[in-house]
This record gives C-alpha cells, sequence and structure tokens, in this order.
C-alpha cells in the first residue's frame, strides 16, 4: 500500500456530488490518411491492452480501521477496461454539438471510487468524418499539471510514424526550472532547522499581510462565483495566438503567463460588466505553482498555491501586466524560498480544517477569503504530436471548480496557439446552450 500525500488527502476531502476534484481534457486527432473505417474501434481495443501510464492506473483508493481512516493506493487486481476506456459514437446532426454536450455530462459525472480514478472516452462520428476526440477524466488526487503533462509528451509522439506503446519508465524527466533547484542537498538536522527557519518565515509573513499564499484581509470583491456551486458544469473553449502573447510578454518585460493573466482578468471584469456585476476591487486569482523535484516528478500532486491581483483597475494594460508581473514574482520567490516540508505543514492545517468542517456538515465559505478565478498554464509542445499516427489538433483541459472559487480557466499550449479550457457551474456560467440528456445523439459500445 502507499499512502496518500497531503494534497492528494486533500483533494479527496472535498470531493462532494457538487464539487467534484477530477480534471477533464478533450483533444481532437485527425487519422491517418490510410485509416481504415474500423480505425477508432482498433484504436480504442490497443488502448485497452496497453493503457496511458498514468501515475496510479492500476491502482484504486483504500482505507480502513487498519489504516486508521486514511487512504491508500493499493493495487487494482483484474481491471475491466471496457468501463475504463469507452468508443463513442455520435449520431445525427450537429455532431459538433453533441461532442461539446457528451464532454460537459462526463465533465459533471463523478468517478467510481470502488476504482482506479480515471476514465478515456473515444468518440468517433464527428462532423469532419477524418477526424475524432479522445475525452479524458482523472481524479486530482492521482495527478497534477506536471504529472499530467509527463504523461501527454510520453503518449504522444513527434513521429507519426511511431506506434509503439507509451512507457513512463523509458522517459527521462529534466524540469528547465525544478523548486529544489540550486539547492543544496542537507543532513536531517540541517533539513530540521531549515524547515523551523522557513515555518518562521512564513507565520511572519502572513502576520504582516505580505505572504502570497492568501489574499489581502477584504482585499477581494465578492463576485458570482465566490459562492456555494452546484453539480452541474458548464465550459467554454477559445484559442489565442501564441506569437502575439509572446511579443506583448517581450515588449512589457514580463511572461506569457503574466499577460494570460491579465487577459482572463480583462475578460471576467467584462463579463461581470456585462452581468450589470461590475466589482469595485480589482479582481484576484489563484494560481497553482509546481514544487515537484527531479525525484517525484512522475508522481500525484507536487503543488503550492498563491494569490495575487489581476490589476483589473490598472489605468492601462501595460500598468496591469507590470502590476501582476511583480506579484506572481514575489509569490514564486516567496514560495522558492522554504522548504517543501513547511508548504506541506500548511496543507495539513488545510486539510485538519476541511476535516473539521466535514465531520460538522458546514459547507459554509468566506467569500472574502477567496480569490475571484483559480489560472493555469501548462505549456505542452511546440510541435506537431500524434497518437498511433493520428495527428493531434488541439488539447484543452477544464479543472476544478469548487465553492468559493467557481470559474477555472487552464490554458495549454499546443504548437502556435494557446488553447484555453473555461469551466465553471452552470448556475454561475449559464451562456452557453443546455446539456443534452441522457437520451442524446449518442450512444457508448463495449
Amino acid at each position: 500500500m502507499k499512502k496518500l500525500n497531503a494534497l492528494d488527502n486533500m483533494f479527496l476531502l472535498m470531493d462532494r456530488p457538487d464539487q467534484k476534484m477530477h480534471i477533464v481534457a478533450y483533444a481532437v486527432f485527425e487519422k491517418p490518411a490510410d485509416a481504415p473505417d474500423d480505425y477508432v474501434q482498433n484504436l480504442v481495443e490497443d488502448m485497452r491492452r496497453n493503457p496511458w501510464p498514468l501515475p496510479h492506473h492500476n491502482e484504486k483508493l483504500h482505507r480502513s480501521i487498519g489504516t486508521l481512516g486514511r487512504y491508500h493506493w493499493v493495487e487494482a487486481g483484474d481491471m475491466d477496461m471496457t468501463h475504463h476506456v469507452r468508443l463513442v459514437t455520435l449520431q445525427g446532426r450537429n455532431a459538433d454539438q453533441a461532442l461539446r454536450d457528451y464532454t460537459t455530462d462526463l465533465y459533471a459525472t463523478a468517478l467510481d471510487y470502488d476504482r482506479p480514478m480515471w476514465e478515456m472516452h473515444v468518440i468517433d462520428g464527428l462532423e469532419r468524418r477524418n477526424e475524432f476526440a479522445l475525452a479524458f477524466k482523472v481524479h486530482h488526487c492521482s495527478i497534477d499539471g506536471i504529472s499530467a503533462k509527463n504523461v501527454i509528451e510520453e503518449v504522444l509522439r513527434p513521429d507519426p510514424a511511431d506506434l509503439s506503446n507509451p512507457d513512463m519508465r523509458r522517459k527521462k524527466n529534466h524540469q528547465k526550472t525544478r523548486f529544489d533547484a540550486g539547492l543544496p542537498r542537507m543532513s536531517r538536522r540541517e533539513r530540521l532547522k531549515v524547515y523551523w527557519k522557513g515555518l518562521g518565515t512564513i507565520r511572519g509573513q502572513i502576520k504582516s499581510g505580505e505572504t502570497m499564499l492568501v489574499p489581502p484581509p477584504d482585499a477581494v470583491p465578492v463576485t458570482r462565483f465566490n459562492t456555494l456551486v452546484e453539480p452541474t458544469r458548464s465550459f467554454a473553449t477559445t484559442s489565442l495566438a501564441l506569437t502575439l502573447v509572446a511579443e506583448i510578454a517581450r515588449a512589457t518585460r514580463s511572461t506569457i503567463n503574466d499577460v494570460i493573466s491579465a487577459v482572463v482578468g480583462t475578460a471576467l471584469r467584462r463579463y461581470l460588466d456585462g452581468k450589470g456585476e461590475s466589482p469595485a476591487k480589482s479582481l484576484y486569482a489563484t494560481m497553482p505553482i509546481s514544487i515537484h523535484t527531479e525525484e517525484d516528478m512522475d508522481q500525484s500532486n507536487r503543488i503550492c498555491f498563491c494569490a495575487y491581483s489581476l490589476a483589473t483597475d490598472a489605468a492601462s494594460s501595460t500598468e496591469q501586466i507590470e502590476s501582476i508581473r511583480q506579484s506572481t514574482a514575489k509569490a514564486k520567490a516567496q514560495i522558492r524560498s522554504v522548504p517543501q516540508s513547511v508548504l506541506y505543514s500548511l496543507m495539513g492545517l488545510r486539510i485538519l480544517s476541511l476535516m473539521i468542517k466535514r465531520l460538522r456538515g458546514n459547507r459554509a465559505v468566506n467569500p472574502r477569503t477567496m480569490t475571484n478565478v483559480l489560472i493555469s498554464n501548462v505549456p505542452i509542445f511546440k510541435e506537431a504530436r500524434y497518437y498511433k499516427g493520428s495527428k493531434l489538433l488541439g488539447l484543452y483541459p477544464l479543472s476544478l471548480v469548487m465553492d468559493g472559487i467557481g470559474i477555472n480557466i487552464t490554458v495549454s499550449s499546443y504548437i502556435d496557439r494557446l488553447l484555453f479550457g473555461l469551466a465553471s457551474d452552470r448556475t454561475k456560467a449559464p451562456d452557453d446552450v443546455p446539456p443534452l440528456s441522457v437520451a442524446g445523439p449518442f450512444r457508448v459500445r463495449g
């Protein structure tokens, strides 16, 4: 058995029918020019024989008196691969809308805790007959952005003729800016000394209001997204030219992520303006920051969260981006200045408070302690990629929607485009068409 770490457990404790802690992404592929009629069916059968090497892909959750009620990963034994890898055929006209609706329903449906926490849905019958889609759903207790990126990099190949099966064991991961880059290796006594020093630093930052781990008191405006979420989900996708965003970043001496934050902040403010709900103060965002080390690049969750202003009250776009640049640089410096153990201690306190709230049946949130939106940026490929000879056309991520932060915007990059996946609760973002019922124009085949 393998114990779940603190953050993995937090995602499990937060999981409820109305607040599902799984992530979804859907990708669209172009079939090979010589693909036979049964190409997708054969692909599904191949995926069942050679599943994607997700972390814990062959393990399920287990807890008992012997584990003191804590969740552990245990071998799943015989897995029903027809459950984990499914073939869906869309029928009728407007298959593009049916694809959207199917993905919305998939996003709103919980995973089975008695099985490994992932599903792959291969979707055929699109408007363009030479294309198919792949929607995959994974619980956040088993994966984060970096470990998901590592899997995708192994599965999708730069050579269309490379039809070999994925194998994470042969993949060597080297992140350019690891959390522990430049930190010397220390003895246990030295680590303990650094731990207490780091804990004192964080405590002082929180007391003085200088910490970037939480927003300043009473700084965040309360919007429609700062309330409890409902079980329904809605999503949208869009894209921007990566070259244009990179040019703005160069001109403002900022990062692409800073420009993305400015774009999201401005768009969210305009959305609220259009609803007659103009925020009186600047909107704030939560951003996950990877704290993976070289030794744990393929493990579950190794992230920390920071809060920063989107400067939506700035006088100009240039001032807005500069303000965001300063905030995100400060957040990253603070997080990298303390050992990982301190950050996990803070996660432990968060888990304790969640456990107490859950035992009391208390679901209330204080919107003034939350931010307005969660923004993630996970760059993937600068060149075309292929899966079993099929060309990837686009990959759109849909991540967590939580009580108090009811909108999530996750960005991936592919070749020359930034691909945005916007996820929310339908009661808070009702602006897309309603989802189809279970009897909609699709069928699932074994």
